[in-house]
């Protein structure tokens, strides 16, 4: 009897050590994303809003000001269980905002569905970036003349294939949001190229606020 058992004892400290070898590692990967992040909020000047929670520290967002505006990167989920999804996202806050909204994506399979199903985009005149990108607006006329050319440049040079990717005004802020978490270099650097893009049409934003629209 006591043989028979023997196999089935040894599996618990094996599966104990396994255990303690994952908490360890994932320890290590917090403490350099950590330190990482806490890095770049220091170059750029933001401050650092943390989270801790089962031993855990992580930065939950970066904020600050810059060129005038408040910035902000940040991580939230969507739905629950298996559909849930994490994003990353830099954002800036326009000065002054009057009820504009928009969002902008890749041309894609599902921008088709969407289409199929009754959601309207607008048309900018532009053939090449009309082809590119997806773009609804509760504003069209006002949105189709306000994408200028050096904002269409900007969307044109950036590279297709983030999930989720989207630029977008909502809830006051101007957003660019991609799936994933603020993980590495590689992700901080991304969102950061975003912001001077995020701040022309935060100037977009604040034209339509002054309009009296």
């Amino acid at each position: 009897m006591l043989a028979a058992l023997t196999p089935g004892l040894l599996v618990f400290p094996v599966i104990l050590a396994i255990v303690a070898a994952l908490l360890w590692a994932a320890r290590g990967h917090a403490r350099k994303t950590h330190a990482m992040m806490r890095d770049f909020a220091q170059r750029a000047g933001l401050r650092v809003v943390e989270k801790t929670a089962l031993g855990f520290t992580w930065v939950e967002s970066m904020e600050g000001t810059q060129a005038g505006r408040a910035v902000r990167y940040w991580t939230y989920a969507t739905g629950s269980g298996k559909s849930r999804t994490t994003w990353v996202a830099v954002a800036v806050r326009p000065r002054a905002e009057a009820g504009l909204q928009f969002d902008l994506t890749r041309q894609s399979f599902g921008s088709k569905i969407m289409e199929m199903f009754g959601v309207k985009e607008i048309r900018v005149g532009d053939p090449a970036f009309d082809a590119a990108w997806f773009v609804r607006t509760n504003q069209p006329d006002f949105l189709a003349a306000a994408l200028v050319p050096s904002i269409r440049a900007r969307l044109m040079a950036e590279r297709a294939g983030r999930w989720g990717a989207r630029y977008k005004l909502e809830h006051g802020l101007v957003q660019y949001v991609e799936q994933g978490h603020l993980s590495s270099a590689e992700v901080m650097s991304r969102l950061e190229r975003q912001l001077p893009l995020l701040q022309e049409l935060a100037d977009v934003a604040e034209v339509f606020a002054g309009s009296g629209r």
